[in-house]
């Protein structure tokens, strides 16, 4: 199937009323920051990762490991921050979220949901209606070792010696860029002709550009207000999202998955993407399988 690339000339207008955005990343892509960026937009109010809360940790979840009870424990007595918008992971299935993001919001301008496109386990129909769609992605070679390297810190395990195929398997999911792309081609035949992808390297090197370019896109006022914000993780108090994934996610020993993001303050430029030489033999062997998808995405990418 051709697919269209991502146009900087014929923005779909907001729609009328609430103006709804999801953003579906890799992890390691810079979708916590980016997500923090836009929590500062007039009026907007926040989902964050409810489709990972569902596939991890409620109902319908389907991840056994018995280190993910520890991280639990520790998120549970993770006093940093109160988040006063949080919701219990009991009540959070498919079809829940998919009320939550159908809701009217009085009060608020726009709906943004941030969420990893493996953890919607290919529910394509529990996806609410009316939403522009923005894919988040980053060259393998720089996802995937930031992504084990989380991965083993959080399950307790030597970097060196667990695999990244273990690791898939711990985590019971296909490999995150074939489901991110499997999700794109959903959206493009059913939801979203023209859905937006933001590659996190170019978001890193000239966000003024690639933010203005977004925001057109899905309908969200730009101000170079975004370029900068506090460097803190206040303004996480102002999201809907599971209190154990926030506040896990916040503990260094249970990953660190949010900490570079909440000391952030702006977008700086990135690092060079290590050569696939420089990789272990098992993330070479998970960057070659990833890249097709990578690739297909980056052309249709936003360009700065």
């Amino acid at each position: 199937m051709a697919m269209e690339s991502s146009s900087n000339n014929n923005p779909r207008p907001a729609m009328i009323g609430l103006t709804r955005v999801f953003i579906w990343c890799v992890p390691r892509t810079l979708g916590t920051a980016l997500t923090k960026c836009l929590s500062y937009v007039d009026g907007i109010q926040v989902f964050n990762e409810p489709c990972g809360s569902a596939f991890f940790l409620g109902p319908e979840g389907k991840t056994p490991n018995p280190d993910l009870s520890n991280f639990i424990d520790g998120a549970s007595s993770n006093e940093q921050v109160i988040f006063e918008h949080a919701f219990d992971d009991s009540k959070c299935t498919y079809a829940w979220i998919k009320q939550q993001l159908e809701a009217d919001y009085p009060g608020k301008k726009v709906l943004l949901v941030k969420d990893q496109a493996y953890c919607l386990d290919a529910k394509y129909d529990t996806i609410p209606p009316g939403f522009r769609h923005v894919f988040l992605i980053r060259h393998p070679n720089k996802v995937l070792p930031s992504w084990k390297r989380v991965l083993t810190k959080l399950l307790n395990m030597d970097y060196d010696t667990m695999t990244w195929a273990e690791l898939e398997k711990l985590s019971e999911h296909r490999n995150g860029y074939e489901m991110q792309f499997e999700l794109l081609k959903y959206v493009q035949e059913n939801l979203d002709t023209n859905p937006v992808i933001i590659d996190a390297d170019d978001l890193q090197s000239n966000p003024s550009s690639i933010l203005r370019q977004f925001c057109q896109a899905v309908g969200i006022p730009y101000s170079d207000c975004l370029l900068e914000w506090p460097a803190n993780g206040d303004i996480m108090k102002t999201w809907k999202a599971s209190r154990i994934l926030l506040q896990g996610n916040l503990l260094e020993n249970k990953g660190g998955f949010y900490k570079n993001a909440m000391k952030s303050s702006r977008f700086l430029p990135g690092t060079a993407t290590p050569k696939r030489s420089e990789l272990s033999q098992d993330l070479q062997e998970a960057a070659d399988y990833s890249m097709p998808f990578y690739e297909q995405m980056y052309q249709m990418r936003l360009k700065p």
